[in-house]
């Protein structure tokens, strides 16, 4: 699968937290927040949910729901880490 820049950033922000230690899943708008935070321009919120949608179907990452609040989260899967690590490695060495 040829990874959009897009998902190439969740699955570095998801690895990048995993990496400090949080293992839980992580809330969508924290991922977009963080994204956007680090871009010169912003990315739609649609686009973004298109991208983990299509992130999970591939079996990149986890989708779950709180069952209370139905908010959205994500985590990487075991594929999706492998990936993560490889685009984490190549944007951390440039």
């Amino acid at each position: 699968m040829r990874l959009s820049s897009i998902q190439q950033d969740i699955l570095f922000i998801l690895y990048a937290i995993e990496q400090k230690g949080y293992k839980e899943p992580v809330p969508s708008m924290n991922v977009l927040n963080m994204i956007n935070g680090s871009r010169e321009s912003l990315i739609a919120d649609t686009n973004f949910r298109v991208s983990c949608h299509t992130l999970n179907d591939n079996e990149m990452v986890e989708k779950y729901r709180c069952p209370t609040s139905l908010k959205l989260s994500w985590s990487l899967s075991e594929l999706g880490r492998n990936k993560a690590s490889e685009i984490f490695k190549s944007k951390t060495n440039t």
